[in-house]
C-alpha cells in the first residue's frame, strides 16, 4: 500500500492545493526579493492584467506585481509560478506513491521535467541558452529548475 491509499481523495487534493499555493508564493517572493528597498518596499514593476475579476475589484487592470504578495495577484500573473508549482508538487506526490527517493536523483529527473514543460510553455520565445533539452543546458540555467524541486521538498517535508 502506497502512502496515499489511506487518505480521500478530497483531503490528497486539499494537501497538494495548498503545497501549490505556497511554492507558488514562495518563488514569488523569491523574484521580489532583489527588488527589495530599504523602506521594506519593492522597486515597482508595473503590468497589465486580464483578469476581469481583479480589474472589477481595483477599478484598473494596471498591478504593481512587485508590491503585490502572491495571494492579491491577478489570476494572469501567478500564471508561470503557479504552473511551476503544480509541476514540481506533482513530481513529488508521484515519487512518494512510487515509494521513490526524493535524493539527488529524483532531483535531477525532476528537474529535467520542470525544464520540459516550461519549454512546452515558453520554447517559442525562450531565449537560446533556456531552448534547448535539460541535459544540453548550463548548470546556471540547470540550477533554475533545481532550485524549484528544492524548494518543493523543503515545503512537502515540512508540512509531514
Amino acid at each position: 500500500m502506497n502512502k496515499f491509499e489511506t487518505m480521500s481523495q478530497d483531503n490528497l487534493e486539499q494537501e497538494k492545493n495548498q503545497l501549490i499555493s505556497q511554492l507558488g508564493s514562495s518563488l514569488h517572493e523569491e523574484w521580489r526579493a532583489p527588488r527589495k528597498k530599504e523602506d521594506g518596499s519593492f522597486e515597482p514593476r508595473w503590468k497589465s492584467t486580464n483578469d476581469k475579476n481583479w480589474i472589477a475589484e481595483h477599478n484598473t487592470n494596471e498591478v504593481d506585481i512587485a508590491n503585490t504578495v502572491y495571494d492579491d495577484l491577478p489570476s494572469d500573473w501567478k500564471g508561470e509560478n503557479e504552473i511551476s508549482a503544480k509541476v514540481a508538487i506533482g513530481e513529488i506526490y508521484e515519487a512518494i506513491n512510487n515509494n521513490q527517493e526524493l535524493d539527488d536523483n529524483f532531483i535531477e529527473n525532476a528537474s529535467d521535467v520542470m525544464h520540459e514543460k516550461w519549454l512546452e510553455r515558453n520554447g517559442s520565445w525562450a531565449p537560446a541558452e533556456q531552448n534547448k533539452p535539460y541535459a544540453e543546458l548550463s548548470e546556471e540555467e540547470k540550477e533554475k529548475d533545481r532550485v524549484i524541486i528544492k524548494k518543493a521538498i523543503e515545503l512537502y517535508q515540512s508540512s509531514k
